[in-house]
């Protein structure tokens, strides 16, 4: 008899330890963590641990992946990689969403035209015009690429009259600054990296475009996890409170972050509107943006799609 109750109570607690072990499986988000240009809340957040504490009672663990390019980020969330891109070019968006891949835009990252530039190192290259037969760097498919077209369309050029050489914005940078390429499209601290080693501004965004990053996800990981949408969003929020509340600490953890000084930081930050609700008018600025592509053949017409039907989320942050 007494073995037989040994028997049952060891059963029991077997039973009771792979209950207890399959609770606590934990799971993961992964999102990417991009810095530059001047992603302030998303550092913020990363630095005071608030994504972690929004996770940790659903036991996910968060796995940030350092992923720069916006095609890098869409391709990964396709393949089913990247849960979460935390900030997302608008052009990247519609590019992944109108070629087929399943991302959806669940709220705003920012609004900073004045933040994205075409610098030169050339004193002959005085406005765009002066780019027709140059060598340019910059990353395809970005916000970057939509201002270098609008910048040359305002001229009368298009990408087709310079040589247009596909980089992220470190190694254009780096481009740049070797004289290995006569122009480059830049943003953040990279712009300010470039002043100091002599390049110069040849335009930015104020008037050419109105770019809107996103907070982006992959469909099905909305669709499966509602809760967790909504925990991204309360530390998001904690990092914008946190930022309102704590400027100068919130200064001086992004400055760290990206290597320039704290004075150089106040002056990106004034750059840029974080206010994570999509409105109308940035629904507008996205169509404008769609149509701005597929004029300069950056997409298929016959590839459109209905931002707010077919890109916006139905958990969107609004």
């Amino acid at each position: 008899m007494r073995h037989a109750i040994k028997s049952v109570m060891l059963f029991a607690s077997l039973i009771t330890f792979s209950l207890s072990a399959f609770a606590q499986e934990e799971k993961t988000l992964n999102i990417t963590y991009v810095i530059s240009p001047f992603n302030m809340p998303s550092i913020v957040m990363h630095k005071k641990g608030f994504l972690d504490e929004a996770m940790a009672p659903y036991n996910v663990k968060v796995n940030n992946a350092v992923i720069n390019s916006g095609a890098q980020q869409t391709q990964a969330m396709a393949a089913g990689k990247i849960d979460v891109a935390s900030v997302l070019g608008s052009s990247s968006a519609i590019l992944a969403r109108a070629n087929g891949a399943p991302v959806e835009i669940i709220g705003a990252f920012s609004r900073g035209p004045k933040a994205y530039t075409i610098m030169t190192t050339d004193s002959n290259i005085k406005t765009a015009k002066d780019l027709k037969g140059k060598k340019v760097a910059g990353p395809k498919g970005t916000v970057l690429n939509q201002l270098l077209a609008a910048a040359l369309a305002s001229e009368g050029l298009t990408l087709n009259d310079i040589e247009y050489i596909n980089m992220d914005i470190p190694a254009a940078n780096a481009a740049l600054l070797t004289g290995k390429v006569d122009a480059a499209t830049l943003a953040g601290a990279h712009v300010i990296n470039a002043e100091k080693k002599g390049a110069t501004l040849l335009v930015d965004g104020a008037g050419l475009i109105n770019p809107v990053t996103v907070i982006a996800a992959r469909s099905d990981w909305v669709e499966n996890n509602p809760d967790l949408v909504k925990a991204y969003f309360n530390a998001h929020l904690k990092s914008l409170e946190f930022i309102k509340n704590n400027p100068e600490e919130a200064l001086e953890i992004t400055a760290k972050e990206q290597k320039i000084s704290l004075d150089e930081a106040k002056k990106q930050f004034a750059l840029y509107d974080f206010e994570p609700k999509i409105t109308e008018e940035d629904i507008k600025n996205l169509n404008l943006d769609q149509d701005f592509m597929i004029k300069n053949n950056m997409l298929a017409q016959d590839k459109k799609i209905d931002i707010k039907k077919d890109l916006l989320s139905t958990s969107v942050y609004q």
